[in-house]
């Protein structure tokens, strides 16, 4: 038996698809910069002295990237509801479990971007009357920052494709929207293969904001230097 294609299938359905992928960009961007906040205060706090603080991000780090997205998102939103009674919502749930396991990957990425800036450029700024917190902030950060920016890119893309484990919840994402359509149609091929374009497009103008991004801050760097 052969299979017809029947890519008009899929036009109907793409009003409610686009619907998703607004929903999988705002779940993946706003993960995305709550992972970049909580990420460097985690590093922050493994390169801390105290060691209860340090013995803590480590601790952070370790056991959120050890475990599935797919695990945190059950828990969040149907293990929360069960035990405590708190029903947060397909969003809600759908960021805290992007935000608790990139957070875990971005606090190392930070944590080795900063210590790859030499401890010649620390020694030089410090000899010129630079306070810790200004070297740290006006030499340190930025050359870390211009470093980090390629991996920063490819872990938002990392993102983008975790998100579409939030349509086990009910979450309206793009995927959730492609598996609903489907299974109407009975046309998997056709609408998981379109599902595939969009999740591609979707990273390749991320990859392109990223390499503008980081050619900008190059140069910005060599103008200062």
């Amino acid at each position: 038996m052969s299979y017809q294609m029947d890519w008009e299938a899929v036009l109907p359905h793409l009003p409610s698809m686009m619907k998703g992928v607004v929903f999988t960009l705002q779940i993946s961007f706003t993960g995305f910069a709550l992972s970049l906040v909580f990420g460097l205060a985690i590093a922050l706090m493994r390169m801390s002295n105290l060691k209860a603080v340090s013995a803590f991000a480590f601790g952070y780090t370790q056991f959120f990237r050890a475990i599935s997205i797919y695990i945190y998102i059950i828990w969040i939103y149907f293990g929360l509801a069960v035990s405590t009674g708190i029903n947060l919502s397909p969003y809600v749930a759908s960021v805290i479990a992007i935000t608790l396991l990139h957070s875990a990957y971005l606090s190392e990425i930070f944590r080795a971007t900063i210590n790859s800036v030499g401890g010649g450029q620390l020694e030089a700024a410090r000899s010129l009357g630079m306070k810790r917190g200004a070297v740290f902030y006006d030499v340190v950060m930025p050359q870390a920052l211009a470093t980090a920016v390629p991996l920063l890119i490819s872990q938002f893309a990392m993102i983008v494709k975790d998100s579409a484990v939030v349509a086990v919840i009910g979450a309206s994402d793009l995927m959730y929207e492609t598996i609903r359509a489907a299974n109407l149609e009975l046309r998997s091929f056709e609408f998981y293969s379109v599902a595939a374009v969009i999740y591609l497009a979707i990273v390749l103008v991320v990859s392109w904001i990223g390499n503008v991004l980081e050619y900008q801050l190059n140069k910005h760097m060599r103008q200062s230097a």
